[in-house]
């Protein structure tokens, strides 16, 4: 396996164990529910229907409609997630920290994943930004 391999992989961690936006919303319903669960199958629920909604809306060429639909699927969809949540909760007895789990899991395989593709979150920051200047004027 190569660097850039074990590193994507990293990406593909990191990007599921981030919990940005997701940890309020389930937070929120399960305040609502009262069941961690039936705040899952609402959140798979709602995941199926934008998924549904973007398929038509691909279907009869609004493509601007279909992606935004298909963002908030993806967005709702728990696929897994829901039980790796679900297990550190019952370790740890504590929400906020299970996501503050999550959250220091992803920032590891971020870091990870720079380290192993040799980039420079300074430099490439740097480098955006400048870019964005140029195309400013």
């Amino acid at each position: 396996m190569t660097r850039k391999t074990i590193g994507t992989i990293c990406l593909a961690l990191a990007s599921f164990l981030n919990p940005f936006g997701f940890d309020i919303l389930v937070y929120k319903l399960t305040q609502l529910t009262n069941d961690y669960w039936s705040t899952m199958y609402a959140l798979y629920a709602s995941a199926a229907l934008f998924f549904g909604f973007s398929y038509l809306a691909f279907k009869v060429g609004k493509k601007t409609i279909g992606n935004t639909f298909l963002t908030l699927a993806l967005f709702l969809n728990p696929l897994g997630y829901d039980v790796v949540v679900y297990w550190i909760t019952l370790l740890t007895k504590d929400y906020w920290m299970t996501m503050s789990i999550m959250y220091m899991l992803a920032a590891s395989f971020f870091g990870l994943f720079m380290y192993l593709y040799n980039i420079n979150p300074i430099k490439a920051f740097a480098y955006h930004a400048k870019k964005l200047k140029i195309k400013k004027k």
